[in-house]
């Protein structure tokens, strides 16, 4: 039975994973260990004053990045009794059609539809230059390590941005990465055939991992698996390698439907 070594942080995993149930209904088995942890900054001041500062009317949008930050931001306003007033009076621009769906099953406007990341730079771009968002007072609320191309976009389509942390995405656990580690030190069969990663910072924080726990593992890695061009342009950066596997759209059916497409290669059996 191939094996597939999945790194999407838990909260991603627990409120969607797809990808693993098609790769387990064909017959591969799905090994899931987070490189990312993703938790509220230690001081949340900034974060509170402002989504108080949108519950106010001083931001014309609101963009959030991923369901993960639509759920952050959603529990935050809650605790802070907030959200009603927010839903009445802000309008929201999010990246993907999964954090689209998450923001309006919350309950709030959706204004802003942008693509995924994965697809790239410049359909982001052409997609924002399609919306009058001049001189619109914008709040970019993203982690700590966000991606500058999604300010830079807002920017050059004349928003005035201000971009906050909302919450802080670090490495794995200590626990997850001694499993990470004793996963590739592993007899051969129980190591993985294909490592999947569903964004930059996945990438960065594996790579980082196995450089500082057993950096001779890098130079002898299974095949790598991205989600998107943005994803694979991070394992050419750090890897010097392109991986062998890049979903044909930027979405986890695809990615796993290319993996096992992949690992049905009878070169590969």
């Amino acid at each position: 039975m191939p094996r597939v070594l999945l790194t999407r942080p838990s909260q991603r995993i627990g409120e969607d994973n797809n990808f693993s149930t098609l790769l387990k209904d064909e017959g591969i088995d799905v090994i899931e260990i987070p490189m990312i942890t993703i938790e509220y900054p230690n001081d949340s001041t900034s974060l509170d004053s402002a989504i108080i500062a949108l519950s106010k009317k001083e931001y014309d949008y609101c963009v959030l990045s991923s369901p993960t930050a639509v759920e952050y931001f959603h529990a935050r306003a809650t605790d802070l009794g907030v959200a009603d007033a927010i839903r009445s009076s802000v309008g929201f621009a999010t990246v993907g059609a999964k954090s689209a769906k998450r923001l309006e099953d919350f309950g709030y406007s959706l204004q802003v539809p942008l693509p995924h990341q994965n697809a790239g730079a410049a359909a982001l771009l052409i997609s924002l230059r399609t919306f009058d968002i001049r001189g619109k007072r914008t709040l970019i609320l993203q982690s700590q390590i966000g991606t500058v191309v999604l300010a830079r976009a807002f920017e050059m389509c004349g928003a005035i941005i201000t971009k906050t942390v909302l919450y802080q995405t670090t490495g794995p656990s200590l626990y997850d990465a001694a499993r990470l580690l004793q996963l590739f030190e592993a007899d051969e069969p129980q190591r993985p055939a294909v490592v999947a990663f569903f964004s930059p910072s996945a990438v960065e924080f594996f790579v980082r991992t196995l450089a500082e726990m057993g950096v001779h593992h890098l130079a002898a890695l299974p095949a790598l698996a991205a989600i998107g061009e943005t994803t694979a342009a991070e394992i050419n950066l750090l890897l010097k390698r392109r991986p062998e596997i890049v979903a044909r759209k930027a979405n986890q059916e695809s990615l796993a439907a290319d993996i096992i497409q992949y690992l049905k290669i009878p070169s590969l059996q």
